[in-house]
């Protein structure tokens, strides 16, 4: 569950155990935020730490499990995530999130005006996970979008823009965050759920997170992708990342158009941090578009040399 504040220690000592912990994951959002000044990369540990956790005890601890222990352990799970949401989104003392985590939150997070939204929305994704709610369509895959990659992406704009100020973060743009983040969001998790296709089908069919209507199109479902990877079905699954990959590219061109509106609100690291971000997504797009299904194994090799390329150059 992450590392635990000893009691009395400060908000830096807490934010510092956030800090470990998004290290710990190494992700290419991780690696962005480390070109931002301090008082974004609190941010950013913070609110990551907090999301991780919850998001972790879903994808990891529960689903994870075998069908009998899931049906078990599913009311405990659900009201779980209630108790996340309420101690994020409203600011309830008790719930999951560990001590370290939970007093940095209250030091930098409560006292900003990001609002509730992006919490209860990567809530209500985590009750889908927790329900194990089919995934029939893009309609319906649009819908579990919004909570479980738009949430999380309006809070990397919130901290790009925010302003420091004595009684904490302030963020005034003209547009909702969700007008920025909603697109480059979807594309950046499109492309992720390829890169990690090989990974999370391996572990369990309820991480696909592709619609049934595009898995069947080509065959295979989300109990049996995992087999296509690992028995090398190239063309199958060079037809699998196609609709995909279009889709997501449809999503890039009008993020890029949003962003671009937002840019010269925003600082020079603040401007290089986002643009690595989307840039190393554009460059495993343009890889797996040239060539998917042979590859599919080595595709987290591919994003930690585009990473390495535009973050340590």
């Amino acid at each position: 569950m992450g590392e635990a504040a000893v009691p009395g220690s400060t908000p830096r000592d807490a934010i510092a155990a956030c800090e470990a912990i998004a290290a710990r994951n190494d992700s290419t959002l991780f690696h962005a935020s480390r070109a931002l000044p301090r008082f974004r990369r609190d941010l950013f540990a913070v609110t990551y730490a907090a999301m991780r956790v919850i998001d972790d005890r879903v994808d990891e601890d529960f689903l994870s499990l075998s069908t009998e222990l899931r049906d078990a352990q599913r009311l405990a799970i659900v009201a779980e995530v209630e108790a996340w949401r309420r101690q994020t989104a409203e600011g309830a003392h008790d719930g999951p999130l560990p001590v370290a985590i939970a007093t940095a939150f209250r030091a930098l997070v409560a006292p900003s005006d990001l609002g509730p939204g992006p919490w209860n929305g990567l809530a209500a994704a985590l009750q889908e996970d927790a329900a194990e709610a089919t995934m029939a369509d893009w309609q319906a895959f649009d819908r579990y979008a919004q909570g479980a990659t738009v949430a999380p992406a309006e809070i990397f704009i919130y901290l790009l823009a925010a302003d420091e100020t004595p009684a904490g973060a302030r963020c005034r743009l003209p547009h909702p965050l969700a007008w920025y983040a909603a697109d480059l969001a979807v594309f950046c998790y499109l492309v992720h759920i390829l890169r990690d296709l090989a990974k999370d089908a391996g572990a369990t069919p309820r991480l696909v997170t592709i619609p049934e209507t595009v898995l069947t199109e080509v065959g295979l479902s989300r109990q049996t992708v995992g087999a296509a990877v690992a028995s090398g079905d190239r063309a199958r699954l060079d037809r699998l990342a196609a609709p995909i990959l279009a889709k997501a590219e449809a999503h890039r061109r009008v993020g890029r158009e949003r962003i671009a509106t937002l840019l010269p609100s925003l600082g020079v690291r603040e401007r290089l941090a986002l643009d690595g971000l989307v840039t190393v997504y554009e460059r495993l797009h343009r890889e797996f578009a040239a060539r998917y299904g042979d590859r599919v194994t080595e595709l987290p090799a591919l994003e930690h040399a585009a990473r390495a390329a535009i973050f340590e150059a």
